[in-house]
């Protein structure tokens, strides 16, 4: 029985090796299924990647939202409105801190800060007031002292006007307006922190160590 099952079979496809039409359409239709199959691969695989870049390029985008919301804390005092500790975006600049401070009060030296450098978290700024000996701050006071010196003479390193610096030994117009460039955005919280300006080193610092606050 076997053999006339393949008997049957041989002589079927002997019929339609004879018949090219019939054979030519077969191969078509294999060929054409074959394509389909193929395209549908790379559709799929093309689908992959999309999907993949898309997500990568999300994750980018997030990260760097992430990166440019970042906040920082600085304490700003001295001649503003509202002294105090402010939570601003880690690219705000000084004039921007003074702005949320309330403004500047009227008797601010603007002439000692840089309003246009940037701050830094945790930084603590101190807007220096008027203490140059002015024709106006002695109309108003006469007998005031500078809010550079104090009544005992020594020099405040944080308020003190460049004329006021240069009466410290060994400081001269570079050094002075080098100190006040440094505070405007660094304030300085001890006196040895003025060896943090370019051209103080420990030789001025212990000459002029017993003549400063800060």
């Amino acid at each position: 029985m076997t053999d006339g099952v393949a008997g049957k079979i041989k002589d079927a496809f002997d019929d339609i090796l004879r018949d090219r039409k019939t054979l030519v359409k077969i191969l078509s239709v294999l060929l054409i299924l074959l394509v389909a199959a193929v395209l549908k691969i790379c559709d799929s695989t093309r689908s992959d990647i999309t999907i993949e870049s898309a997500e990568t390029a999300g994750d980018t985008g997030a990260e760097e939202v992430y990166e440019s919301s970042q906040t920082i804390y600085v304490d700003i005092g001295g001649a503003v409105m509202n002294p105090g500790v402010y939570e601003v975006a880690s690219d705000t600049r000084l004039y921007q801190v003074i702005e949320k401070a309330g403004g500047l009060e009227e008797n601010a030296d603007t002439d000692s800060i840089n309003r246009a450098s940037f701050v830094e978290d945790g930084q603590k700024i101190i807007i220096p007031v008027k203490g140059d000996g002015s024709p106006d701050d002695q109309t108003a006071d006469p007998g005031a002292v500078s809010a550079g010196i104090t009544d005992q003479g020594l020099v405040n390193i944080n308020t003190a006007t460049q004329d006021e610096l240069k009466t410290l030994n060994g400081i001269g117009d570079a050094i002075a307006e080098r100190i006040v460039e440094y505070r405007s955005s660094n304030a300085f919280k001890s006196k040895e922190d003025i060896m943090s300006v370019k051209g103080i080193g420990k030789g001025i610092y212990e000459k002029i160590k017993d003549h400063i606050i800060c």
